[in-house]
């Protein structure tokens, strides 16, 4: 699942990812949400539901050597607008004929936006606890 937020704020926007082992129900990821949403809405750009691949599980494992990476977790990263902006621009250049069409397939931007918003250097943050989430928002709301 994917919820997006209209980000209009210059204060620090996050990315906030839910590790499972499996796809929660709508009502496990609307508690999810909403508990994250109660606590620090807003600078929570977007909330996803990710079953990390085995790239991104050894990604957290060398930026957090000393916890242990397991599910169901949370990731903060920090998010960038203007860098996904851009490299949205990136690939719609690279596929100018499709953009001119208006033929870009939405899996396009989708891994795009996956890229931009999940990159291993932007994480702030990996936990089990969801309070210590929110309490990292609401710690570091207009700190740059």
């Amino acid at each position: 699942m994917f919820t997006k937020k209209k980000m209009e704020t210059k204060e620090n926007l996050y990315c906030i990812a839910i590790f499972t082992d499996r796809e929660l129900s709508d009502k496990e990821y609307d508690d999810q949400l909403e508990k994250i949403y109660d606590g620090a809405d807003e600078n929570v750009a977007v909330v996803t539901e990710i079953e990390p691949p085995d790239e991104m599980v050894e990604d957290l494992k060398a930026a957090f050597p000393d916890i242990k990476i397991e599910v169901p977790s949370y990731g903060v990263y920090k998010f960038d607008p203007e860098k996904l902006d851009e490299e949205t621009k990136k690939m719609e250049k690279r596929h100018k004929w499709k953009k001119f069409f208006n033929t870009i397939p939405i899996t396009e931007y989708l891994i795009v936006e996956n890229k931009v918003m999940y990159d291993i250097n932007q994480v702030l943050l990996f936990t089990t606890d969801i309070h210590e989430v929110i309490s990292y928002i609401n710690e570091n709301k207009e700190i740059n």
